[in-house]
């Protein structure tokens, strides 16, 4: 009779808790979708990576003479999450440019080029890739006959709306930028530095060669860098013994210089990447050069990031080692939206966001936050750096980096290196 009544006591607590969990399904309302005008014309838009949108326009009528748009987008393959966006436009094509926004901002794949990389001592062909990234060009003169001939869907993958990859692995392109590929391999780069001579050839520099985007030969920065810093580390005085130099000097002695002579990292950079390419034997006499010495060093640090307001101005050291400058432009001196000054951090690393504010809203590729909403990255709307923009034209309170030198910047600094701001 206990064994009876024990099963009875699991029944009753196995169906209170079937009952529990159809109640909980049953209270998660299921977002609907927007109701639609009915004099709207419904255009279903389908394809790759479950793209499920819907596209409404209104015609204009007598009480108003705007077109009417909605689009519903559904974020989630079969799930019923719909996002939904609407506006009126006295214009069908600045309504199907609204809508042309909303898709290229949806998540997408792009294509990839055909290309060449080196793999144990020769080139292997790596075929193109086609994505997912929609050809908005080409789907807007669809749209608009669609709208014209009073259509219902459109297939964006039967219809070919897809951007292609420029270069296939039958381009004529790829043949060429092959044998510029191939060329780049004679190259014999000897560089001395006093009685020390170090000797560069593909054995080496073999991996860090590959195609751009317009299949034009392309020499890895960061690995061309890290090459010359295993260098400087042999041929400079070690960051120790100037420090103890240093340490040394009467301060009140202002006839003396603190001695801090370094490989121009930067310099030979460009230049090792412009004879590379050529094909020939070629000869590179390092000089170092006298700098100032940064905040940074006299702390005895060696990885940092220094920014001066002063010389906007960002240095950029590893093991002691200076291996990128720049032109910033810090905080709007004018509106006073100064870049704070003190020691800070890298906080995170973020790559595509948009940074918002009053009044604005802009999107960076290099996002490295240092304090709070203050941090480093790329400035794609400005065209000069440096001097004394920041004045009267300089951020909301970033550190702006040229667009060429962010990246640069980005794939060198590491989440709680030391960021120094000075004046």
């Amino acid at each position: 009779m206990f064994q009876y009544f024990k099963c009875l006591a699991v029944l009753l607590v196995a169906f209170s808790c079937l009952l529990s969990c159809e109640n909980e399904n049953q209270e998660k309302p299921v977002k609907e979708k927007k109701k639609l005008p009915s004099n709207s014309l419904i255009i279903q838009i389908t394809g790759d990576n479950q793209l499920d949108v819907a596209f409404s326009v209104a015609l204009p009528s007598k009480k108003s003479k705007k077109y009417e748009f909605l689009i519903q987008t559904n974020q989630v393959g079969d799930n019923k999450n719909w996002k939904d966006s609407t506006w009126k436009s006295v214009a069908l094509d600045s309504g199907l440019t609204n809508f042309l926004g909303v898709i290229h901002d949806l998540p997408f794949e792009a294509s990839r080029n055909a290309t060449y990389i080196y793999k144990e001592n020769d080139f292997t062909l790596e075929e193109e890739f086609q994505g997912t990234e929609v050809d908005t060009a080409n789907l807007r003169i669809r749209m608009m006959k669609l709208i014209q001939q009073k259509g219902s869907s459109i297939d964006l993958t039967k219809a070919d709306l897809y951007l292609k990859p420029k270069y296939t692995k039958d381009s004529k392109e790829l043949k060429v930028a092959k044998k510029a590929l191939e060329e780049c391999l004679k190259s014999n780069v000897k560089i001395n530095f006093e009685s020390k001579s170090f000797t560069l050839d593909k054995r080496t520099f073999g991996p860090w060669l590959s195609l751009d985007n317009a299949l034009k030969v392309k020499v890895d920065y960061i690995s061309t860098q890290t090459y010359l810093q295993k260098i400087a580390k042999e041929i400079e005085k070690p960051l120790g013994e100037v420090l103890e130099e240093m340490a040394k000097l009467d301060p009140l002695d202002t006839t003396k210089q603190e001695q801090f002579f370094r490989m121009n990292i930067p310099n030979e950079i460009d230049e090792l990447i412009k004879l590379i390419p050529t094909g020939k034997t070629a000869k590179r006499e390092i000089v170092l050069v006298q700098r100032g010495l940064p905040k940074g060093i006299k702390e005895g640090l060696t990885d940092f990031v220094e920014v001066s307001i002063s010389q906007q101005k960002l240095w950029l050291f590893k093991g002691g080692s200076l291996i990128l400058e720049t032109d910033v432009v810090t905080g709007n001196e004018r509106l006073e939206r100064n870049t704070p000054i003190g020691d800070y951090k890298i906080l995170v690393k973020v790559r595509n966001k948009t940074l918002r504010g009053p009044g604005y809203a802009s999107f960076v590729s290099y996002w490295m936050p240092f304090y709070k909403g203050y941090g480093l990255h790329d400035a794609t709307w400005r065209r000069r750096f440096g001097a004394s923009i920041y004045q009267s034209g300089g951020s909301h309170g970033c550190v702006n980096i040229p667009p060429k030198m962010a990246p640069l910047v980005y794939d060198n600094v590491v989440v709680g290196m030391p960021v120094l701001v000075r004046q």
